[in-house]
């Protein structure tokens, strides 16, 4: 159950996330849209009235010999007496003539709200008059940067060469994103209620089918463990069966045949090797008997407890292959309930299995521990290492199977594999104190 409502929190998150991402992804590329826009605008702005004031110089050059201070000065009149009239573009808007009085920057309007104010001049070489200073030099464009007043605007800046003076159209850059802001914070607080809204209902709608999901769940594993007792109980009832009843009638079998063979005239040869054949013939049987016994249920595992039971284990499978086993990790005080010792026997016999036909391993390294209410079972190998893909993938019957046989018991089982280096499989279960 813990693991479904973890995935649908991951899943309302991940949706939350790109909801909020798409928000903020919208909002940013209308701001960059308002940006070119603006800085757009600014360009054509400046450009105009540089052009345009250009124009007047060479009017008034020609036709305002008589002005007072100049033609020059003529101009620049027309030019702040047409400001007057103008209110400006936005609530930091503002034209800009200055000009360069030996290592000063001169302003000689700033048409900032409409009041006319002429800033105090400036050294030439401060990083606040870069625009103008740009403008100065000959150059026509646009910058982001701080302005005059240390503010960070956005700025188009142009030339007037007739003049040598420079002219430059800017606007404050938090007024172009204050609206952008706003309508972020109102898009966040929007989204998250009506997002809060749609996890709620989400939540509510899924629940049913979310603990319909886990009950089958539940009663598939139980029912899986359940399968798993009857097989091991009609195992252990037929492997009794076998040693006992089978096995001692063989014994008996054997010993007739011994009797048997008392009576037989000693230089017959035929009957002698007649019954030496049959004598062989049970004992092959009487082992056969008992190794079918032990498959179906080693008595060493009731007897004397898993540790032994899982060095008999790494014997057979030692006969059958070339793989080494290291068991001096084994703790001999472990000791288990039949259920628990069973499931960790099950466990470790399918693990070596999986180690048999898959990994190509040389050596196995086996671990046996209590921690705490725990016991932990490692089993290490040096083979070509499990990936990722396989372990969780339809095909791995035998890992899912050691995964249910854990689970059921409250256990967990992990399993890492390195590449060319070996996998790791660590069942980890609660020790039964009742």
């Amino acid at each position: 159950m813990r693991d479904t409502q973890r995935q649908r929190l991951v899943l309302i998150l991940i949706m939350t996330s790109a909801a909020f991402v798409v928000v903020f992804l919208a909002i940013f590329l209308l701001y960059r849209t308002a940006f070119e826009e603006e800085k757009a605008r600014l360009i054509e702005t400046a450009q105009s009235q540089a052009r345009l004031m250009e124009a007047v110089a060479r009017f008034d050059s020609v036709y305002s010999h008589n002005y007072p201070e100049g033609t020059e000065a003529a101009t620049l009149s027309q030019f702040i007496e047409a400001h007057k009239q103008f209110k400006g573009f936005g609530d930091t808007g503002e034209f800009i003539l200055a000009k360069r009085v030996g290592d000063q920057i001169k302003f000689l309007l700033s048409h900032r709200h409409s009041s006319l104010m002429i800033p105090d001049s400036i050294p030439f070489d401060s990083p606040l008059g870069e625009p103008i200073r740009r403008a100065l030099k000959g150059q026509a464009g646009f910058m982001v940067g701080p302005d005059y007043r240390n503010v960070i605007s956005l700025a188009a800046f142009e030339p007037i060469e007739h003049l040598h003076l420079a002219l430059v159209a800017k606007i404050d850059l938090a007024e172009i994103r204050e609206p952008f802001y706003k309508t972020g914070l109102l898009a966040v607080t929007v989204g998250a209620g009506v997002i809060g809204a749609s996890i709620i209902l989400f939540w509510r709608l899924s629940n049913p089918m979310v603990e319909e999901i886990t009950r089958s769940r539940e009663q598939l594993r139980q029912l899986t463990h359940r399968l798993q007792a009857v097989r091991e109980e009609e195992q252990t009832r037929i492997a009794r069966a076998v040693h006992d009843e089978l096995g001692q009638a063989l014994t008996a079998l054997k010993m007739e045949i011994t009797c048997l063979q008392d009576e037989l005239d000693p230089d017959n040869a035929e009957h002698r090797q007649s019954s030496e054949t049959m004598t062989r013939l049970i004992d092959q049987t009487i082992a056969a008997v008992q190794r079918i016994s032990t498959e179906l249920r080693p008595r060493l595992l009731d007897v004397f407890g898993l540790p032994e039971a899982i060095k008999w284990q790494t014997q057979e499978v030692q006969k059958r292959t070339n793989i080494e086993f290291d068991l001096k990790d084994i703790d001999q005080q472990v000791k288990l309930d039949e259920e628990r010792s069973t499931a960790l026997f099950r466990i470790f016999q399918e693990t070596l299995t999986n180690i048999v036909r898959h990994a190509q391993a040389s050596r196995v390294a086996v671990r046996l521990r209590q921690e705490n209410r725990h016991v932990v079972m490692e089993v290490q190998d040096n083979g070509i290492g499990i990936r990722k893909h396989q372990i969780h993938r339809p095909q791995s019957l035998g890992l899912l199977g050691i995964r249910e046989r854990a689970l059921v018991l409250q256990g967990k089982v992990t399993f890492q594999g390195v590449p060319g280096k070996g996998t790791t499989v660590t069942v980890k279960l609660p020790v039964n104190h009742k």
